[in-house]
């Protein structure tokens, strides 16, 4: 039983950290980049809000993207680029140049009619869509995201474990007083049985 606790042990940490520095990490990007997505080693994770791009990806998909050089971009790359603070992710569907001779980018949801109103420029592109999506995942990391699920499956398992930890040890600690206290009686019988004897 012990054994067991022991591997559960174990199995709990090797979840919860990589989560936990996967969390902080994404936080600490959003505070010191707010005028990006926050990622890990140049991955985003985006949450799809929308059906414009059905059916490449549905709505409340979690889609991966990367970091690129907006130079190497083309016609059909799926882009995220942020408009007024919001990600959207659609496709290149042409390139252009603008007034001042700079490289812009028309864009359209595969599921528009209409290409979208306004050109975006590099700069506001975060990433171009590495092909990987999660189905319904997206849902799950906005509620991770926000505050009521940070404390239900960050806080809380955290909490949990330090308590099962510290009764694992009491237990360990009661377990291992109570066989010192049986050692110690049954060598104060086998003494008082020698002197008996004597």
């Amino acid at each position: 039983r012990g054994r067991l606790l022991t591997v559960i042990n174990i199995l709990l940490c090797v979840i919860l950290i990589p989560v936990i520095l996967i969390n902080a990490a994404v936080i600490i990007n959003s505070y010191m980049h707010p005028e990006e997505i926050p990622g890990v080693f140049g991955i985003k994770p985006v949450a799809v809000l929308s059906g414009s791009m059905e059916d490449t990806f549905m709505t409340g998909d979690l889609i991966f993207i990367k970091k690129t050089d907006t130079a190497s971009l083309k016609e059909g790359d799926v882009v995220c680029y942020l408009e007024s603070g919001q990600a959207v992710t659609h496709r290149i569907v042409k390139k252009e140049q603008n007034d001042k001779g700079g490289t812009v980018y028309v864009t359209k949801g595969d599921a528009n009619n209409t290409e979208d109103q306004k050109s975006v420029k590099p700069g506001l592109i975060q990433g171009v869509w590495t092909g990987a999506r999660i189905g319904g995942m997206g849902d799950f990391v906005l509620f991770l995201s926000s505050t009521t699920g940070m404390i239900v499956f960050i806080v809380c398992p955290v909490v949990l474990f330090l308590i099962w930890d510290i009764i694992l040890r009491w237990r360990t600690d009661r377990k291992e007083k109570s066989r010192t206290e049986k050692l110690e009686a049954e060598l104060a019988a086998l003494k008082a049985r020698q002197e008996a004897d004597d």
